[in-house]
């Protein structure tokens, strides 16, 4: 019988603002913003070109339509979603604290701990890529 097992744990990541994380953060959105954007402008095409089929395919094309329809409804979607953090990130304060994410990690739990204490949320607090502290 195991005395141990490790289990998934969530790591939110937090960042002290400077302005090296603002650039790289908004070329990385501007990066994201830009594919998304030209994916949209391929799915438009792709849809155009079936429309202008012009039914040859019958319920193949309206299956085809719908899929591009819906890929370009989250697409523009994407684009808005990124708009917008690319504008809150612009309006962050130098020294201030972003929460940038999370990520998975795993703790080992042994018999006899708490497991609610072992498997709780932990926070990274990350400034240019220098871990600060941990909670």
């Amino acid at each position: 019988m195991p005395n141990s097992v490790w289990m998934k744990q969530n790591v939110l990541v937090k960042t002290v603002v400077t302005q090296q994380f603002k650039d790289s953060y908004l070329k990385e959105l501007e990066g994201a913003l830009t594919a998304s954007k030209q994916s949209v402008e391929k799915i438009k095409s792709s849809l155009s070109q079936v429309i202008l089929r012009g039914g040859v395919g019958g319920q193949y094309d309206d299956l085809i339509k719908a899929q591009l329809q819906e890929e370009k409804t989250k697409q523009e979607q994407m684009v808005m979603d990124l708009e917008a953090k690319k504008a809150e990130v612009a309006k962050l304060e130098l020294g201030s604290v972003y929460v940038q994410g999370a990520l998975e990690g795993t703790v080992e739990v042994k018999v006899g701990d708490n497991l609610f204490d072992k498997i709780s949320s932990t926070s990274i607090l990350v400034q240019d890529g220098v871990i600060l502290s941990i909670d």
